[in-house]
């Protein structure tokens, strides 16, 4: 569900990741290993954690493409939630309830209905937050 806007805000490093094992998986492995570096290695094993949290297909083809490499996966926090609370709104939009949507997203409803009542989120802020 990533949008040209989003697409374009992924680290450099990222859109190459993204052109090699598609959109899904890349968000994927964000979700899974933002923040830290990981081995890819030449031969991944069905149990491998590259294979569990990107399913096989995607973990092969990032294999190929970065064998014996080690990969910093930036986080992309920003990215994540515009993208987790445009599917929200989307659920909602489909009947989803908001306790529904708080317990599968592990939010409040409070939290929900923020997000419910905003109609998009806003642009990436050049502004330094004071918290």
């Amino acid at each position: 569900m990533l949008d040209v806007r989003e697409i374009e805000e992924l680290p450099e490093s990222l859109v190459e990741v993204a052109e090699a094992i598609g959109l899904s998986a890349t968000l994927a492995l964000v979700e899974h290993a933002g923040g830290v570096r990981i081995y890819v290695p030449e031969r991944l094993g069905e149990e491998h954690r590259l294979a569990e949290w990107l399913g096989r297909d995607a973990a092969a083809r990032l294999s190929e493409a970065y064998a014996g490499e080690e990969l910093v996966v930036p986080r992309c926090a920003d990215l994540l939630r515009r993208v987790r609370n445009r599917i929200i709104r989307h659920e909602r939009a489909q009947g989803a309830r908001p306790a529904e949507l708080a317990l599968r997203y592990r939010l409040t409803e409070r939290q929900v209905f923020t997000i419910l009542s905003r109609e998009d989120d806003e642009a990436p802020s050049n502004q330094y937050s004071l918290l």
